[in-house]
């Protein structure tokens, strides 16, 4: 049975690859993922189903089209391929090779399944397209989020790190603060950070010779006509709301007689033993979310405010939010810390080589994202002697 799940995922997941393809080009290009259908870029013309099929198809047709013969990248094969072997390498490694434990049967945890592996494609994505186009489609990682947030709370799984009662009345009163933020944006009242940088003016030519050209700068700054440290202030007042509103629950729960013992008494699982556990797993899921996106927005204002440039990219924010939607707050948590590590070398070749200061840290966050969530036993064997602090930061 176990090898029949390994090809079927592994076909799926071939032709997840296939549609992942599709948003990797359009999505970034504000194109339809939908229409037109899958063509020849150079042609135009429509590819047949049978010219679609996923890595097949690439190696039959030996990478061309078979209408004006352009060359089709080999990407799309490696897209395919990888794509495949993460769907079907995540199912073997939590059932047959149990790397992390209580993944249980399959039959019993697909839905933690299925968003796992989710997240895997979503990061993936991501990935591809930071290391192309230095940006981040926040709607891959909204889709994740969501599948995450449903997944824990159709089904509660013991891979998500399930937090307290208080915990869980905090973040669902951050997410409707966070709405209160979205409103507040589309109303005007408040304007969103960096509306209204601008290019930089191109470097001087008269200077070519003189000094080597410096790479261009990702990150926003001075040059680009906006001030970055007044523009990371409308980011802070963007998250009053969340953080008013999280705050105005614990108050609650703690001060106002009766409304922590009614709260826990309605997440208690022997009194509510459905709807108990969907609520937690809703609010850890959720928690996670906050968490995960709260790490990277803080090193972000801290870094605009103390080095008065750009400092990380709301599309990292998303990532791990998305991230900690679909694992917890742990996995967010430890892959905040192992991504640097992952990217040194990296970073360090760029600088010497190019004189590059700045890197796309998304692949980064998703790589460390995945080695963590697929790896989780060992990293919490690792943080063991800190477990005491770890379920203070839970509220256990």
């Amino acid at each position: 049975m176990d090898i029949f799940w390994l090809v079927m995922l592994f076909i799926l997941g071939a032709c997840i690859g296939s549609f992942l393809n599709v948003i990797i080009w359009r999505l970034p290009r504000g194109e339809s993922i939908v229409f037109p259908g899958s063509h020849c870029p150079r042609c135009g013309r429509p590819i047949r189903w049978h010219d679609n099929i996923p890595i097949l198809s690439w190696l039959l047709l030996r990478g061309r089209c078979r209408d004006c013969k352009a060359k089709i990248s080999p990407r799309y094969l490696a897209v395919e391929f990888t794509t495949a072997v993460l769907v079907a390498g995540l199912y073997a490694g939590y059932f047959l090779l149990d790397l992390r434990d209580g993944a249980g049967k399959f039959a019993d945890a697909w839905p933690m399944y299925a968003a796992h592996a989710a997240l895997l494609c979503g990061l993936l994505a991501c990935s591809l397209v930071d290391v192309e186009m230095w940006i981040i489609p926040l709607e891959i990682m909204w889709v994740c989020s969501i599948i995450g947030v449903a997944a824990a709370t159709a089904d509660p799984h013991p891979f998500l790190p399930m937090v307290s009662p208080t915990l869980v009345a905090m973040s669902f009163a951050a997410a409707v603060g966070l709405v209160i933020a979205l409103l507040l944006v589309r109303a005007n009242l408040i304007q969103p950070s960096f509306l209204d940088a601008e290019e930089p003016p191109p470097p001087d030519r008269s200077a070519r010779g003189k000094q080597k050209p410096k790479p261009p700068s990702v990150a926003i700054t001075t040059e680009h006509g906006v001030n970055p440290r007044r523009e990371i202030l409308r980011e802070l007042l963007f998250l009053a709301p969340p953080f008013a509103m999280a705050i105005a629950a614990w108050l609650v729960l703690r001060y106002v007689p009766g409304a922590g013992q009614a709260w826990a008494g309605l997440l208690d699982s022997t009194r509510h033993p459905q709807l108990a556990p969907r609520l937690t797993g809703c609010g850890s899921a959720v928690f996670g979310y906050l968490i995960g996106g709260l790490w990277i927005w803080g090193i972000r204002i801290l870094g605009t405010l103390g080095f008065g440039k750009e400092a990380m990219g709301l599309g990292d924010v998303h990532i791990l939010a998305g991230v900690g939607a679909v694992t917890g707050w742990f996995v967010p948590s430890v892959a905040f810390f192992v991504a640097p590590f992952l990217g040194l070398l990296w970073a360090l070749s760029a600088w010497i080589g190019k004189g590059q200061r700045e890197l796309p840290y998304g692949p980064w966050l998703a790589l460390a994202s995945g080695v963590v969530m697929i790896f989780h036993d060992l990293f919490a064997e690792l943080v063991a002697p800190y477990r005491e602090t770890l379920a203070f930061f839970a509220g256990r």
